[in-house]
């Protein structure tokens, strides 16, 4: 009997001890062109390799098989689960597009998300409608386009985030200064507020929202939530104007709001300390609980919501 416990104590202590052996690298793969080629995003597929998305300036060389178009071009990269290269798209016109999200679709394909300044030209076939604008790309499952949408209005329109919706739709999140417009149908609250849009199963625009105050707001994450409504999560300096309802706490704070399922403004919350808080691309989501869990940055000491001083300048958050 002294044996047997013997041996579940060292058990138990060794599945306790926080000095545990972190997990192997089992493959790392090194993907680029001799120029600069930045990934924004990446998702596991249904066959068990990945998509990467991201944005490149490289011509053929090394791992890219097309020169880029203009400036920058959204480069979609296929693997296998071995991390090997399947296939890749490079895709723009004449100036600069910039992909930071995508998603695998429900039948196989892509949904590509990111901003454009191109006019028709190349693999464009709409003019920019202001300076930058929200490009929504949708490929097949072999990475070529089936439509596209130009969206914007006269000023700059960032898309940051794009995300499939329960009904075949997609949500998209991101950044805008303009006012009505294009395609833009509300005024500018401030500097740059929340842009986000309703699109349908075709890249259709079904509702959308300004969301902001009367300083600059920079939405960097959008999830649909269980209920159906819509999660988003960017940061913040507006004081209490527009549809801020909490002053800043110092300067940048996390700005998380609920919407309904049409876009309305449930709940919200300003969280931060006394000095710069950044809320990270894509670092939000709902938990099993039915809560958030949020991260970025912050450079703030105990105060406001922090009840920790900072580490050293920024610290994860």
């Amino acid at each position: 009997m002294k044996t047997i416990l013997s041996v579940l104590a060292v058990v138990l202590c060794a599945i306790c001890s926080p000095f545990a052996q972190a997990p192997a690298i089992q493959w790392q793969n090194t993907i680029g062109g001799d120029s600069d080629d930045k990934l924004c995003s990446l998702q596991q597929t249904t066959d068990g390799g990945y998509i990467l998305g991201g944005f490149s300036f490289s011509d053929i060389s090394g791992d890219k098989s097309e020169n880029h178009q203009g400036e920058s071009d959204y480069w979609v990269v296929k693997l296998n689960d071995s991390g090997a290269v399947q296939w890749q798209n490079t895709i723009g016109g004449t100036s600069f597009d910039v992909l930071f999200s995508l998603q695998q679709t429900t039948e196989g394909g892509y949904i590509l998300g990111g901003y454009s300044s191109s006019d028709i030209s190349i693999d464009k076939t709409e003019n920019s409608l202001g300076g930058r604008d929200f490009w929504v790309v949708k490929l097949n499952d072999t990475g070529n386009i089936q439509w596209q949408n130009t969206i914007g209005g006269s000023g700059s329109d960032i898309l940051r985030a794009i995300q499939l919706t329960s009904d075949g739709g997609y949500i998209l999140g991101g950044n805008s200064d303009s006012n009505i417009s294009g395609d833009k149908t509300e005024n500018s609250l401030g500097d740059t507020d929340y842009w986000l849009l309703k699109l349908d199963a075709t890249g259709i625009i079904q509702w959308q929202k300004t969301i902001g105050g009367n300083l600059q707001e920079y939405l960097h994450a959008v999830q649909q939530t269980a209920d159906g409504g819509y999660i988003l999560g960017g940061f913040s300096y507006s004081n209490i104007s527009g549809d801020k309802t909490e002053d800043s706490n110092g300067n940048g704070d996390y700005w998380v709001v609920k919407l309904d399922s049409t876009g309305n403004i449930q709940w919200q919350n300003s969280i931060g300390g006394s000095e710069d808080d950044v809320f990270s691309f894509s670092s939000l989501q709902q938990t099993v609980d039915g809560g958030f869990i949020l991260g970025g940055y912050s450079y703030s000491n105990i105060s406001g919501d922090k009840t920790e001083n900072s580490w050293g300048k920024s610290d994860y958050w």
